[in-house]
């Protein structure tokens, strides 16, 4: 028993499921408890946050809010995905190296001051929201994306070359195809990404609503136990969209994983 104690404290040691789980119980209790016995009071307790989720979801339409917000997150994730994977790929011609080069270094401009700049591109709020939210990805996809082509070993180029490929069919083979099971890797790192950008792009542009805009309102009124119970509904529904992610990448690219064990 001591010895089962002993090696979670002990770095590189592999347990039981059985020892992780009861580990886990506890620290969930410990930490719960501590919640509860806060000398802090304007804390909200776990059965406060819990009525105001009952009140969110009957008055405010939390469920209706949080598609919309999910939504919108995906369908900017699919535009950025394609528009990243296009620039990301073309940096193997030299020509467009550049513009691959400076896109990265987009990820260092705050959303807030380009806001402006959107609203006057597009046409309403749901096209300013999509467009600020694309923008965020791109930059962080691409650099990712980026890093990923460059590290690839130039043996694996060589042999492509020795099999008689040309240029192009080196590029789809080795670049493309050859790195899918990363780029499904770099989606979801960037949908985390996404998820945390989306509350300050539905707080910039307050169209149509969203999980956001009503974190806000409730922000801004000071009901600390709803704003609790939104963060909690936006976490997990972050956690459990990562873990379809994760499923998905493990479903279509099990030959990472296997890489991953190793």
């Amino acid at each position: 028993m001591l010895k089962t104690i002993l090696n979670l404290f002990r770095p590189n040691t592999r347990n039981k499921r059985s020892t992780i789980a009861i580990m886990v119980a506890v620290q969930v209790a410990v930490l719960l408890t501590l919640w509860i016995t806060s000398p802090f009071k304007w804390l909200p307790t776990p059965m406060d946050i819990w009525a105001a989720l009952g009140r969110l979801i009957q008055q405010q339409n939390l469920l209706y809010e949080l598609w919309n917000s999910t939504w919108l997150c995906l369908k900017a994730m699919g535009i950025a995905i394609l528009i990243s994977l296009l620039i990301s790929y073309l940096t193997v011609i030299p020509f467009f190296r550049p513009v691959g080069f400076l896109i990265s270094k987009f990820r260092f401009w705050s959303l807030v001051g380009l806001s402006f700049v959107f609203t006057l591109l597009t046409s309403g709020g749901h096209e300013l929201k999509v467009s600020l939210l694309v923008f965020g990805i791109t930059v962080f996809f691409v650099t990712s994306m980026v890093s990923i082509v460059q590290s690839i070993p130039k043996y694996e180029f060589y042999h492509a070359r020795t099999l008689r490929m040309s240029e192009w069919q080196v590029v789809w083979e080795v670049i493309i195809l050859g790195k899918l099971d990363q780029v499904a890797e770099v989606i979801r790192h960037n949908f985390a990404i996404s998820w945390m950008m989306l509350t300050l792009v539905e707080g910039i542009s307050r169209a149509e609503g969203g999980i956001g805009v009503l974190l806000l309102n409730n922000n801004k009124l000071l009901r600390l136990a709803d704003v609790f119970a939104i963060q909690l509904v936006i976490l997990l529904m972050g956690i459990l969209l990562d873990y379809a992610i994760g499923k998905a990448q493990a479903l279509f690219f099990p030959y990472s994983k296997m890489s991953l064990d190793k």
